[in-house]
C-alpha cells in the first residue's frame, strides 16, 4: 500500500481532486493526515486498475478509424461506378451524334442526286434530235408531223418574246413555261440548238396546247 497525495491519486485514477475527496468521505478510499496534509492510502490493485483504464480507451479510436477507412473505400467505389456510367453515356452520345451526321450527309447526297438526274433528263429531252416524218415522243408527248409544218411559220423563242407586250418579269415567266413545253406542243420545237415557236399563235394558245 502506498501513501500518495490527493492530486497524484486524482491523476492515477483519472478523476478530479474533488472526486477523490468524495470517495474518502464515502469510505471507498482510505486516507491519513500528517501535519495537516491529507494522504490517500492506495493499494497496488487500485494502481493496476488505473493502469488498465487507458488500455480500454485506446481500442475505440482504432475501431472508429477502421470504420472511417471502410466508409472512404465505399465512397471511392461509388465514385468509380458513377464515372464509368458517365463514360459510357459519353461514348453512346458520341456514336448517336456521328450516326446523325452520316444520315444527314446521305440524305443531302440523295437530294442532289435526284435533282441532277431530273436536270439531266430535261437536258437530254432538249437535245433529242427531231426525226424525219412522224416521231414518237415518250411520256405522253403528242405525235407531231414536222415535215407538214413550214419552217417559215416558226420564229426563234427570243423573237417571239419580243412580239409580246409584257413586263420583264412576265417575259421571264413566259420563257420558262415555253421551255418546259418544248417537244410537247406542236407549236414549239427544238432544232439545231434553237427553240422555235409558231409565230401566228398567241402565248395563250401555245401554252394551252398539250
Amino acid at each position: 500500500m502506498k501513501r500518495l497525495p490527493v492530486s497524484e491519486v486524482a491523476l492515477i485514477l483519472g478523476i478530479s481532486k474533488e472526486a477523490v475527496y468524495n470517495r474518502i468521505r464515502r469510505g471507498s478510499l482510505k486516507s491519513v493526515e500528517k501535519d495537516g496534509v491529507k494522504f490517500v492510502l492506495l493499494d497496488d490493485d487500485e494502481n493496476d486498475k488505473a493502469d488498465e483504464k487507458p488500455k480500454k480507451s485506446t481500442q475505440k479510436p482504432q475501431i472508429n478509424q477502421d470504420k472511417f477507412i471502410e466508409f472512404l473505400l465505399n465512397e471511392l467505389s461509388e465514385l468509380k461506378t458513377k464515372n464509368e456510367n458517365l463514360q459510357g453515356d459519353k461514348e453512346r452520345l458520341f456514336k448517336e451524334k456521328e450516326q446523325m451526321l452520316i444520315d444527314s450527309k446521305n440524305e443531302i447526297s440523295q437530294i442532289y442526286k435526284e435533282r441532277d438526274e431530273k436536270l439531266m433528263a430535261f437536258l437530254n429531252a432538249m437535245q433529242k434530235p427531231i426525226l424525219q416524218g412522224k416521231s414518237e415522243i415518250k411520256e405522253g408527248v403528242i405525235e407531231a408531223e414536222i415535215d407538214d409544218i413550214s419552217e417559215r411559220k416558226f420564229i426563234s423563242l427570243s423573237e417571239f418574246l419580243r412580239t409580246l407586250n409584257l413586263s420583264q418579269s412576265e417575259l421571264k415567266k413566259a420563257q420558262k413555261k415555253i421551255i418546259k413545253r418544248t417537244n410537247r406542243s406542236k407549236f414549239i420545237k427544238f432544232k439545231d440548238g434553237v427553240i422555235l415557236v409558231k409565230k401566228d399563235k398567241s402565248l395563250k394558245q401555245i401554252l394551252g396546247d398539250l
